[in-house]
């Protein structure tokens, strides 16, 4: 058995503190973090060029339609069960890897295999097999660096993350640099996950967090598994309504058509670090306190605030610069990008509202809904895009994502009583930003104003709105101020 970690690697401060400690740390790694994935967006596509961005955006998409089988989806449910039982973590970490490693092989096995069905024949499907083993093999020898997030010491997670990000921005200098071979970026992502790994074994070895002799646990295995069955449905509904979009493009419109669509897919999702980076702090605290609803209700309703009013601000202020913003990074080959980030980037809303609902859901174990509401979400993005693509293309592409999002991530889960007032927690908490957001791109549209005035129009008219309507409250600015200096104090 394992032992807890020492005093001094325990964490000493409040737990408000420690939670606003580790969000700083994600949001500050993710706004870094932002600028080197935009740097390596820009150069792969400037070095790419549309078609083969497209053909490198195909592989990734279609390797995440199996994603679930890289961990069975175990992260959150080791989080929650090494929360509650952190003397057990090197057993409970064996125990997943292993259970995770099984499924992860025959993933890796599966996706070749069937890639023919989807359009991917001869080289292309070789490069799935590469790119397999870091989106597939890889991921369940990390899982134990979920002890980073237990212990609220996120930190070490962001700084592996950046040394990744940054290894793959120095690779992709230099393979455009030398002109390298399309198949070389494949490779050199790759080995920038084999790098990561290392990383992360060496941080917990260095620290001390997971002590002592771990053993694989069979029943405990199988409890993990049937409580992540649910979750693997889910993730597995999700990577369809999150993914086969570019997946459908390759097939239907071709590698040209779908360049410009991966701009705008990634523009769009750099914003989802934020939602990411806040729930992965307060995830422990929401396990901790599922059976306290008063406390429960309040860190949920301060994650809704705080995400929703962010949201939509990215919303109401990407829109009136997408444009020129593309044009002055991408050259005027990715120009059609724009008009896609301006649909795209609303189907943010219901990303930050769904990253914020399921982490709710998982902590008061209600896990088993997830997967009703991603597969309506899966069913009507297949659907839609059969219908649009044809019709709009890549344009119809962005419409149906925003649409089976908001099924998935919002609308589809007030079917069930006992989620229901979680979501219209959540909705009442959205009025306001949502009128603001979208009063300003329509006032903004019709402006003839340069690139940074509307800029600073909408940062500025988003902020003063706010702070009226009381989405933004003095109060917040103080207790901000407070948990920083704490913060500081005790960092």
């Amino acid at each position: 058995m394992s032992s807890a970690p020492p005093e001094s690697y325990a964490p000493r401060a409040g737990l408000g503190v420690r939670v606003f400690q580790n969000t700083v740390a994600q949001l500050g790694g993710r706004v870094l973090g932002l600028f080197f994935s935009a740097g390596t967006s820009i150069l792969l596509a400037r070095y790419l060029g549309r078609e083969l961005l497209g053909q490198y955006g195909a592989i990734y998409a279609y390797l995440s339609l199996y994603g679930f089988f890289a961990t069975f989806c175990l992260e959150q449910i080791l989080a929650r069960e090494v929360s509650v039982r952190r003397s057990q973590a090197a057993d409970l970490f064996r125990t997943g890897t292993l259970a995770a490693f099984f499924f992860s092989v025959a993933g890796a096995i599966v996706a070749p295999l069937f890639a023919p069905l989807f359009g991917y024949s001869g080289a292309l499907r070789w490069l799935i097999v590469v790119a397999a083993v870091d989106l597939l093999i890889l991921p369940p020898f990390k899982l134990p660096g979920i002890v980073f997030q237990v212990d609220m010491r996120l930190w070490y997670t962001v700084a592996i993350g950046l040394f990744r990000q940054a290894l793959w921005l120095l690779a992709v200098l230099l393979l455009a640099f030398k002109n390298a071979a399309f198949y070389q970026v494949i490779v050199a992502r790759t080995l920038c996950g084999f790098v990561e790994l290392a990383a992360v074994l060496w941080a917990i070895h260095r620290l001390g967090l997971v002590r002592g002799p771990a053993r694989f646990l069979p029943e405990e295995a199988r409890r993990m598994l049937r409580d992540g069955f649910p979750l693997v449905l889910t993730s597995l509904a999700g990577g369809i309504y999150h993914r086969i979009d570019q997946v459908m493009l390759h097939k239907m419109s071709g590698d040209r058509v779908l360049g410009p669509y991966v701009i705008a897919v990634q523009l769009t999702e750099l914003f989802s670090a934020l939602p990411v980076a806040l729930m992965a702090s307060l995830f422990p605290a929401l396990s901790q306190t599922a059976k306290d609803p008063e406390r429960f209700t309040r860190y949920l309703r301060e994650s809704y605030r705080f995400l929703l009013v962010l949201v939509f601000a990215a919303c109401a202020v990407v829109t009136p610069i997408a444009a020129p913003a593309v044009e002055l990074f991408y050259g005027k080959q990715f120009l059609p990008t724009a008009g896609l980030l301006i649909v795209l980037i609303w189907s943010e809303v219901p990303v930050f509202f769904g990253v914020v609902i399921s982490s709710a859901m998982i902590a008061k174990q209600l896990q088993k809904f997830l997967p009703f509401s991603t597969v309506a979400g899966a069913l009507a993005n297949v659907l839609l895009n059969l219908w649009l693509i044809p019709l709009y293309g890549a344009l119809g592409a962005s419409w149906a994502t925003v649409i089976s999002y908001s099924l998935a991530g919002v609308f589809f889960l007030l079917v069930f009583s006992e989620i229901r007032p979680m979501i219209f927690l959540g909705l009442r908490i959205a009025l306001w930003p949502f009128l603001l957001a979208v009063a300003i791109t329509v006032s903004l549209k019709f402006l003839p104003l340069g690139f940074w005035w509307k800029l600073l129009i909408a940062a500025a008219a988003y902020g003063i709105a706010s702070w009226f309507t009381g989405a933004l409250k003095r109060e917040d600015f103080a207790r901000l101020r407070e948990m920083f200096r704490l913060g500081m104090t005790r960092a």
